[in-house]
């Protein structure tokens, strides 16, 4: 069903995660650093929006021109541990926009960063705005045309 979603208005979104992941430096060959991978990022939110967003960025080496960003994927716990939802979606270095189902509820997400990042900066906003269908949208107006104060 088609939904109405109103994504460029800021106030529809809230700031759920932040945060800064350097790489290590391991050792030095030929005086450049070696630095070790950035380990999965799993941010310590619960979200319960069908639709995200992810920003991802990172310092880009000079004349070097880098688009991917890694992926993420979902996640839910149960009494079997964790339980996966779907598949791994790619991100891309700035703004990454995820529209989900609705039958999961809430759940949440693993990032992962390519091996070449020495560093990371990450946000998760979630969408707060509308998100009823076209049709829900529809029955709501015309429920408070027939059942006035509904």
């Amino acid at each position: 069903m088609t939904r109405n979603l109103d994504l460029v208005t800021a106030s529809n979104w809230s700031l759920s995660y932040s945060t800064s992941v350097a790489a290590t430096v391991i050792g030095q060959v030929n005086g450049n650093n070696v630095y070790a991978k950035i380990t999965p990022i799993k941010p310590p939110i619960i979200i319960d929006s069908s639709i995200i967003a992810i920003a991802i960025n990172t310092t880009i080496p000079t004349g070097k021109q880098w688009v991917y960003g890694g992926n993420f994927l979902r996640y839910a716990n149960s009494e079997f541990g964790n339980m996966f939802i779907g598949e791994k979606k790619p991100l891309f270095i700035g703004f990454n926009l995820g529209i989900f189902d609705d039958f999961f509820g809430d759940y949440q997400i693993q990032l992962s960063v390519p091996r070449w990042f020495t560093s990371a900066n990450i946000a998760v906003y979630q969408y707060e705005g509308n998100t009823q269908t076209v049709s829900e949208q529809e029955l709501a107006a015309i429920k408070a045309v027939v059942i006035p104060g509904s």
